[in-house]
């Protein structure tokens, strides 16, 4: 199953009131990253919700000051508390946020 598409829309639901830590990557449409979310999404269920913003979103982009692609946040109670810039392999990302 994909993960999430954060859009300006859905962002307050998904990312501001969700109680459990949120992974949050920002990619180009076809970005190898975005086949690793959607990995990452089925098998992490439940313990973190996993989401994609679209290089297009400047809002988000800005509110969370991303400046290159990909990047990908993890935020627990609404705070980033680490952030991976680049295409990371899929367990090194995991192992890096402590998951």
């Amino acid at each position: 199953m994909p993960a999430i598409i954060i859009t300006a829309k859905n962002y307050k639901r998904e990312i501001k009131r969700c109680k459990t830590p949120v992974l949050l990557s920002f990619c180009n449409v076809s970005s190898f990253l975005r086949l690793t979310t959607d990995m990452l999404h089925d098998e992490m269920r439940g313990k973190i919700k996993v989401g994609v913003v679209d290089a297009d979103n400047i809002t988000l982009m800005d509110e969370y000051n991303v400046r290159f692609l990909p990047t990908t946040l993890l935020i627990k109670n609404n705070i980033v508390t680490d952030r991976i810039i680049g295409d990371t392999p899929l367990f090194k990302q995991i192992l890096s946020i402590g998951f």
